[in-house]
């Protein structure tokens, strides 16, 4: 039996089933998702019939390599588009399978459309426990390609789903009903995304000093300055590499001022980590890039539109690999410092009892509009007075 198969019985009970397919759950919501590759029009049908809208998750570079990110991202998370003929559940399903093989020309590609192109994490949900990754572990584990089409479920009053209904639909067509910490859990028995390398004394010039310990991760080479024996609970800083305002002290963002207030709170406490996120450079677009969006800024655009306009979504960075170091070294109750609280819902799905921190910094003339739309556009909890 392969490793998946193995897997797969673990997470799917064993029932009859009229699909491969699953109805996957965090515990407030509930989507319904089959594998890309092969879904059929019942299926694309059952999504139309119940679900709020057709969700096509896949890796950012294959996004890339379909060249949809031509296209811009709606609402800063999504790409819609259809297929060219017709709407039916039928040409739906075909234009999704043919997509994935990468069988379809641009021709074919009509934007905007009712299909939902999502970037989600290669990692699954150990790089991010969201509802994209989920079902595309769902998919590899079916022995499947790493794409996934799926829907947040409705009931009958066209309400989102609770965990009730989620789970009588699931019985009923025959699907099978799982969380996401479920298959978090069960992946992090099986594998890891983060690999521990090297420890070494690190002095600094004014924070004191720290044990740095080294990861290899799919980002690249992770660095957590740790202070500290008992880390059971702990302040933690998950700090965005920011070569702008980390190095050069840059005043269009908050971010050096950050970093600096989070290692005197751990150097005042004399316990603590601060895990330096390399990969996340512009919300995960890369420094190149992070100046041609400055440079757009200029030009009367802020943040968020941006990152769109240059064709990417407005937020690319998960907090997964982050968590599995947080794991690794023995955290298990973070006080977070952290003003974004997509960080602290991505850790507390990983089992973490989190308490937030905030880290503010007093706004000044070049990052007033930056800060603001955060705020506004990100759910950023800042405080700030116009």
């Amino acid at each position: 039996m392969k490793k998946n198969e193995k897997l797969l019985k673990n997470y799917i009970p064993i029932q009859p089933r009229q699909s491969m397919g699953a109805v996957i759950h965090n515990g407030k919501r509930a989507v319904v998702c089959f594998p890309a590759e092969s879904v059929e029009s019942k299926e694309i049908n059952l999504l139309m019939k119940n679900c709020d809208r057709i969700i096509l998750a896949m890796p950012w570079k294959e996004i890339v390599s379909l060249n949809l990110n031509r296209f811009r991202f709606y609402n800063g998370r999504y790409i819609p588009i259809d297929f060219s003929e017709n709407g039916s559940a039928g040409k739906k399903a075909e234009f999704i399978r043919r997509l994935v093989r990468k069988e379809v020309k641009s021709g074919e590609v009509v934007y905007p459309g009712n299909i939902f192109v999502e970037e989600a994490k290669e990692g699954g949900v150990l790089e991010r426990p969201f509802f994209g990754e989920a079902a595309m572990d769902f998919a590899k584990l079916s022995n499947h390609e790493r794409f996934a089409v799926y829907g947040f479920l409705m009931n009958e009053n066209g309400e989102y789903a609770d965990i009730e209904f989620a789970e009588r639909f699931a019985k009923e067509n025959g699907l099978a009903f799982l969380s996401i910490q479920e298959i978090i859990s069960r992946r992090l028995k099986e594998e890891k995304l983060v690999r521990r390398v090297v420890e070494a004394t690190l002095p600094t010039k004014f924070y004191g000093t720290f044990r740095a310990v080294g990861y290899e991760t799919p980002l690249g080479e992770i660095v957590a300055l740790v202070r500290g024996e008992d880390l059971h609970d702990v302040p933690v800083r998950i700090h965005s590499e920011c070569l702008t305002g980390d190095i050069f002290h840059s005043l269009r963002c908050d971010c050096g001022e950050q970093l600096e207030k989070a290692l005197k709170k751990i150097d005042r406490e004399n316990k603590g980590v601060l895990i330096y996120m390399r990969g996340h450079e512009g919300r995960g677009i890369g420094l190149l890039n992070k100046l041609m969006a400055y440079r757009l800024q200029e030009e009367g655009k802020d943040t968020v539109e941006a990152n769109l306009e240059l064709g990417f979504p407005s937020d690319m960075r998960s907090y997964g690999i982050a968590a599995q170091i947080l794991l690794d070294l023995g955290v298990r109750r973070v006080r977070l410092m952290t003003n974004n609280p997509e960080k602290i819902e991505e850790l507390r799905a990983y089992g973490f009892e989190v308490v937030r921190e905030p880290i503010e910094v007093e706004p000044s003339r070049e990052n007033f509009i930056y800060l603001k739309t955060k705020k506004e556009k990100m759910g950023h909890m800042i405080c700030i007075n116009d």
